[in-house]
């Protein structure tokens, strides 16, 4: 479902034309850069909490998200710092024509600004879900807000209302929010720490 999902908004994306299709491909290598602690952190995560869910810990567990969660932060502002000032320089590595490497530096520091704010609780932070067995929420909710959110809303703003690429990158953004919220929520209502296995 979630790669049907990619499939789409991919073809939305070859509508705007080749200059977009160069721009989402150079900004979404850039972007992963980014985010390279984060990722790093998701699977430390799922150790760690698994290990304190293991041994019916919670107090621990919440302890060491507490302490996951900010070494995420930290780690990810500073790659994401150093990336965006560099960022114009890596691009002239590419062959890019002006209208794409202005529109892939548009993407890139939107997705700078976002990620060091809404990345970690979207994506490191449910690893806490699924390392207490709760996996089956954070998979429905990820598919069903990318199917909901980041698909219609990358039709909405990159087509109808005009923001082309742009608007599909936002619509991502938009999907990150709607899961981080109902993330923060499912582990504040606790239903996490009644899903152990043994």
């Amino acid at each position: 479902m979630f790669q049907f999902g990619k499939i789409l908004v991919q073809s939305l994306i070859a509508a705007f034309g080749t200059y977009s299709i160069a721009a989402n491909a150079v900004s979404n290598n850039l972007a992963q850069m980014q985010i390279i602690p984060g990722m790093a952190m998701s699977l430390a995560m799922v150790t760690v909490i698994g290990q304190c869910v293991g041994a019916d810990d919670y107090k621990q567990a919440k302890y060491y998200v507490k302490k996951l969660m900010k070494i995420t932060y930290i780690s990810m502002a500073a790659i994401i710092v150093v990336l965006v000032l560099i960022t114009p320089e890596i691009l002239n590595f590419y062959a890019l024509s002006s209208r794409t490497k202005e529109l892939a530096y548009q993407c890139i520091f939107l997705h700078a600004f976002v990620a060091a704010v809404v990345w970690p609780l979207s994506f490191t932070f449910p690893n806490v879900l699924r390392a207490a067995n709760d996996a089956k929420f954070t998979m429905i909710i990820s598919a069903l807000s990318m199917l909901i959110f980041r698909l219609c809303f990358s039709y909405i703003l990159g087509q109808y209302m005009s923001f082309g690429l742009i608007g599909v990158w936002i619509a991502m953004f938009i999907d990150w929010v709607v899961r981080c919220i109902f993330f923060i929520w499912r582990y504040y209502n606790g239903k996490w720490m009644n899903r152990k296995l043994v």
